[in-house]
């Protein structure tokens, strides 16, 4: 099974001088880019198995920023309550840029348990929810939520991989774009695409190191 990611954007109010945060990190009823809509109770076996999902910095398990207090589904979607933990520097660093609007979404990692064809799109009725991590920019089209796939990007990885950086470069355009940069300098930055990787690393690295390279170049 792969794990799959959805975005949605938070709201800096939602942070508190504490380091209490509260948001929808996932709505229902909405076809997301992906073609996905989250069908109302998709969360609630995995919360009644799992309990509280992870509260992580960029999807990355070895950093822990806090704990998530409460995830209830309502008539909106998926709502979280957490605490960030400000007492060592991966959560103060954390706090701080969500607090200063750095930090633009929540991104939660999960597995897809079952679906069904609802149209043209993909109706997610069960989703093992793993975690829920703070990330950068939540590479949005739409105010509310987004939705891109690890297999989209690694989609665009292989492609740069081959010598073709058109779709990453258009990914990190629009990214950039979405989270606020102008036009110019979203297509400027852009095109440093491929300056993140040189040629060994093109023809060696596997598309997790190329991931990892890109994520660093442009703090993704």
């Amino acid at each position: 099974m792969t794990l799959e990611m959805k975005y949605a954007a938070i709201d800096t109010e939602a942070v508190t001088e504490e380091g209490f945060i509260s948001g929808y990190a996932s709505r229902f009823n909405l076809k997301d880019q992906g073609g996905d809509i989250v069908a109302p109770g998709a969360y609630t076996k995995s919360l009644e198995a799992r309990g509280m999902p992870a509260m992580l910095w960029q999807h990355d398990p070895a950093q822990p920023i806090g704990y998530w207090t409460s995830a209830v589904e309502d008539e909106i979607g998926l709502k979280l309550e957490g605490q960030i933990i400000t007492d060592f520097p991966e959560g103060k660093r954390a706090y701080t840029l969500a607090k200063r609007g750095a930090m633009k979404g929540l991104s939660i990692g999960y597995i897809t348990k079952k679906s069904e064809r609802k149209g043209s799109a993909r109706l997610l009725t069960e989703l093992d929810l793993w975690e829920v991590s703070m990330v950068t920019f939540p590479m949005q089209r739409e105010a509310s939520i987004d939705a891109v796939k690890a297999e989209d990007f690694e989609n665009q990885l292989l492609a740069a991989k081959s010598g073709d950086f058109t779709p990453l470069k258009r990914a990190v355009e629009g990214a950039l774009r979405d989270a606020g940069f102008p036009a110019w300098m979203a297509k400027a930055q852009a095109a440093r695409a491929p300056e993140a990787l040189t040629d060994g690393q093109r023809d060696a690295a596997g598309s997790a190191e190329i991931a990892k390279l890109l994520r660093d170049s442009f703090d993704f």
